[in-house]
């Protein structure tokens, strides 16, 4: 079910983090505890709640795609070396809009790793410093991280996808994630969702699996 949401909601923002298998980070461990994350397979929805059950999951990604939201994401890279680049996100909100102060997050995932059990896709590999940041109605903010990618997943770059989301600067959910946005392998051009920014809120979800 998800991996057919992936491929046809391309504004569907996923990552996946292994919990207690040889495939767990310390950094998908806090994010599990940070969702209370049980039990597993877990989705957290928006950054709000549950997503299940299972066979609502296209239900409720489709209502969350009608919520209107005032904040836009832009995701951007540029080449430092041959297997390390920069990344720039920047963070509005829109005239009109409410200011907000926001927590901002930026990881690298690998699609399609690993190979088994087949479910994993857009799998957690490393993550860069979060950011809180304070934007006003009109303004923007912007924080630059860089990537170095490890040997496994240059071993299949096409499958390397770089991650920026907006959400609400608490200790766990509810938190709110406003708007993200993904960058996929060469990192060509500047990403955000294609269907625009007044018409749909982000959908990033973050997937717990066994």
């Amino acid at each position: 079910m998800v991996n057919t949401l992936i491929t046809n909601y391309p504004s569907f923002v996923v990552v996946e983090y292994h919990i207690d298998d040889a495939y767990a980070t310390a950094w998908g461990n806090a994010r599990a505890d940070f969702y209370g994350a049980t039990p597993l397979p877990w989705f957290a929805y928006d950054g709000l709640w549950d997503a299940g059950p299972f066979d609502h999951y296209e239900t409720n990604l489709l209502q969350r795609l009608a919520v209107p939201t005032d904040v836009t994401l832009e995701l951007s890279g540029a080449e430092l070396a041959a297997d390390t680049w920069e990344f720039t996100t920047e963070v509005c909100v829109e005239l009109g809009g409410a200011g907000t102060t926001m927590r901002l997050y930026m990881i690298q995932a690998l699609d399609k790793y690993p190979a088994s059990p087949t479910y994993s896709r857009n799998t957690f590999r490393q993550a860069a410093a979060t950011e809180d940041v304070t934007v006003a109605a009109g303004e923007c903010a912007e924080i630059v991280r860089s990537f170095t990618f490890d040997a496994t997943s240059m071993a299949q770059p096409e499958d390397i996808v770089v991650m920026a989301w907006a959400q609400e600067s608490l200790p766990g959910i509810p938190a709110e994630v406003h708007q993200a946005a993904q960058l996929k392998w060469p990192f060509a051009e500047a990403a955000m969702f294609a269907d625009g920014f007044e018409s749909g809120d982000a959908s990033a979800w973050s997937a717990v699996v066994p």
